[in-house]
């Protein structure tokens, strides 16, 4: 981790700040630490130093917001999904995975708006036109601001009902969202406006985000992106509806059913986002049965749901396995697969619990829930750990970060970046300005954050992890949970020539 000595710290904070501003430069936003000019004394003024103190919007690199300038639909989405507070992991990517791409054909020059866009139509708060298509460029109207504000914070058309526009900016006046904002409305939403709009409802709009958050253990999402179509021409009055797989009489189906098809050998992708070739849904159920080598076209497959373990996709990146699966609207939705198939490599992150669980031949293992590149993982330790001493609860609830070798998606080995448990850790992975334990960060400045004497830089694709002190479990936290006063551990688990933090922990105040 490079660290900025006292001397350099204004230089360093310019030079850092300059290189944001290039990295950013397609959105038009970055922000210093100082009220910009243009914006002081302005009755938005609190509305966008509180969203600048969040991350959630920004100005510009010559220090002034430029509240007049409009804004992109491109742009409005990244601003909404900031304030959900989404994990960076999902919206940024991390070192290793990118993030998911949102499936719309006219994303060219929008690589950095594609997360967040893919987010917000997963959530319903923004859809395509009718054509198919996106317009990120389009800048976004007052209408479609409103509506996007209005589902972010909670609202969705079948609970307004009414007509679109007038349903939601009716609405968006009922609870006092439109505050600061005087009739009429123009046709385009300013920047200022939209800060306005974001800043009355924002803790809605940050209760549906943590919502959102917690209905996502097992990394199920609640609508597939894509564009969705429109009644009246306009591109954001209808969202997606979600649903779980059953069987139509409020019980689980059993995995087996369906129309189930077989593949003796195909490969996930590096980003997890396909398999075979085939998109996975973002809603898909992953189900493991048994071993690879009872995998054959002409198995029998248990009807009994407690044969089968469920879990996620997240640990299958460039995984080859036999897979039984079944397709909804050209997508994958449901997936089984051998119990001894896998990751292998090195994971790094939180631990959430340790227990008992029983492999793919009825061995009894240890089975660790985790956190892991911003997703909840289980992963079940291999009998290879049998005799291995593993953390517990009083070391991994301190806000340790454990790196996981695994071997066909099973943990042969787990050490701590202390150096406990007699494994050594075999990459570069180091702790950095935090000295085993939480500090907290005096200055904040974009990416840079101050502790105690000293300067740290967090990467752009940071994972944050947030750490309850009630219940001793962590769970996935945006950009905004990361603020001066915050208590932090930092860690650079990446093997790139980038010394700064690829993870922070937050510690509940």
């Amino acid at each position: 981790m490079k660290t900025i000595g006292k001397k350099s710290r204004t230089a360093a904070f310019r030079l850092i700040s300059l290189a944001t501003a290039f990295v950013l430069c397609a959105t038009g936003f970055v922000y210093g630490a100082a009220v910009p000019p243009d914006i002081a004394g302005k009755p938005y003024e609190r509305a966008v130093t509180a969203l600048a103190d969040k991350d959630v919007i920004t100005g510009d690199p010559d220090g002034n917001f430029y509240p007049d300038t409009k804004l992109t639909r491109a742009q409005i989405c990244t601003i909404i999904v900031k304030a959900m507070q989404a994990p960076i992991a999902q919206v940024d990517g991390t070192a290793t995975q990118d993030a998911k791409k949102s499936g719309f054909p006219d994303m060219l020059g929008y690589d950095w708006a594609e997360g967040y866009i893919a987010y917000a139509v997963e959530r319903g708060v923004v859809a395509g036109y009718p054509e198919g298509d996106f317009r990120p460029g389009n800048n976004v109207t007052m209408n479609e601001l409103i509506t996007m504000t209005m589902r972010a914070a909670g609202y969705i058309d079948s609970e307004i009902g009414g007509k679109w526009p007038e349903n939601y900016i009716a609405k968006a006046g009922d609870i006092n969202a439109l505050d600061g904002i005087t009739a009429p409305l123009p046709q385009y939403a300013d920047k200022w406006m939209a800060a306005q709009l974001v800043y009355n409802v924002l803790s809605k709009i940050e209760a549906m985000g943590q919502a959102a958050l917690s209905s996502e253990p097992s990394g199920s999402s609640s609508s597939s992106s894509g564009s969705s179509s429109s009644s009246s021409g306009s591109p954001s009055e209808s969202s997606g509806s979600s649903g779980s797989p059953s069987n139509g009489q409020g019980t689980q189906a059993s995995p087996a059913s369906g129309d189930l098809s077989y593949i003796s050998n195909a490969k996930f992708d590096a980003n997890i986002h396909t398999f075979n070739g085939k998109e996975i849904a973002s809603n898909a159920v992953v189900y493991t049965y048994k071993i690879r080598a009872e995998y054959r076209s002409g198995m029998e497959l248990s009807d009994k749901s407690a044969d089968y373990l469920t879990g996620n996709v997240y640990k299958y990146k460039n995984v080859e396995t036999p897979a039984w699966y079944e397709t909804t609207d050209g997508k994958i939705s449901k997936i089984i697969m051998p119990n001894d198939v896998g990751f292998s490599g090195y994971a790094y992150g939180v631990i959430n619990g340790i227990s008992k669980t029983s492999d793919g031949e009825n061995n009894a293992v240890d089975g660790f829930s985790t956190l892991s590149a911003g997703r909840e993982i289980l992963w079940q330790g291999s009998t290879e750990l049998a005799n291995v001493n593993i953390p517990g609860s009083a070391d991994y609830t301190k806000g340790q970060v454990y790196e996981f070798r695994l071997r066909n998606g099973k943990v042969v080995s787990v050490a701590s970046v202390d150096g406990r448990f007699n494994v050594p850790i075999i990459s570069s992975v180091k702790e950095i300005g935090s000295n085993g334990d939480f500090t907290e960060i005096s200055e904040k400045s974009g990416n840079v954050l101050t502790l105690g004497d000293d300067v740290f830089e967090m990467k752009e694709q940071v994972t944050v992890y947030y750490l309850s002190k009630g219940t001793g479990k962590y769970s996935v936290a945006g950009a905004g949970s990361v603020h001066v006063r915050s208590r932090v551990r930092m860690y650079d688990v990446s093997d790139d020539k980038n010394s700064a933090a690829d993870i922070v922990i937050v510690e509940e105040n």
